[in-house]
């Protein structure tokens, strides 16, 4: 198959990456609504780790297009808030150190197309967990429904994307960024939580359509 679009070449060259995250036992279990609260929270400060170094990188980028809406590492510091994780523990927390320089915009608009795209299921994932929620109000799930997300932020970023097409050392560069991106996150989230949290074993993120 001919790949034409620098979006497929990316979806291409991280597709092995999404059908691993898929199985991911946090991340389906809760998309299965099947997470129990200290297993939702463990995930959620395995995920601030991550993004809180992402969002760190991102905003030192100053050739990236902000994105509109609140910060991914923002929104899980008041999710984990409102489910009575204090502050100082978050600061405490260790965060992920093995995300590759974004040397370039190229690189850096690849790096974003794992993070945004990660959030475009994230809707079914908030479902899934509203009975859990129910005894903290609904709160606690800001981060998993993109809260505050203007709706042309993934538009604009695949826009920005193609703009590289036919420019073969900027399209590699971002498809290098959003692999080694990629791998990162991965790696990361391998001892996120408990050995008592499974994952479901017939649902998955990829029925669940979760991801670009």
């Amino acid at each position: 198959m001919t790949i034409g679009t620098v979006r497929e070449r990316l979806r291409a060259a991280t597709s092995a990456a999404h059908v691993r995250l898929h199985r991911h036992p946090g991340l389906s279990a809760a998309a299965a609504g099947v997470i129990d609260i200290d297993g939702y929270r463990a995930l959620l400060m395995r995920l601030y780790g991550f993004h809180r170094a992402v969002d760190a990188v991102m905003g030192a980028h100053s050739a990236l297009t902000p994105s509109a809406g609140a910060a991914r590492s923002n929104l899980l510091e008041s999710d984990l808030d409102a489910l009575g994780i204090p502050r100082d523990r978050l600061a405490a927390l260790p965060l992920c150190a093995t995300l590759s320089p974004l040397t370039g915009a190229p690189r850096a608009l690849g790096a974003r197309y794992v993070v945004e795209g990660s959030a475009l299921g994230g809707a079914r994932i908030a479902r899934a967990l509203t009975p859990l929620l129910q005894p903290f109000n609904g709160a606690g799930c800001r981060f998993f429904s993109n809260d505050g997300a203007q709706p042309r932020v993934w538009t604009d970023l695949l826009a920005d994307l193609e703009a590289l097409h036919g420019k073969p050392e900027q399209e590699q560069a971002a498809v290098d960024a959003a692999v080694a991106t990629f791998h990162a996150f991965e790696d990361w989230m391998q001892d996120w939580a408990p050995a008592s949290v499974k994952a479901p074993s017939r649902v998955s993120l990829l029925e669940n359509g979760v991801w670009d």
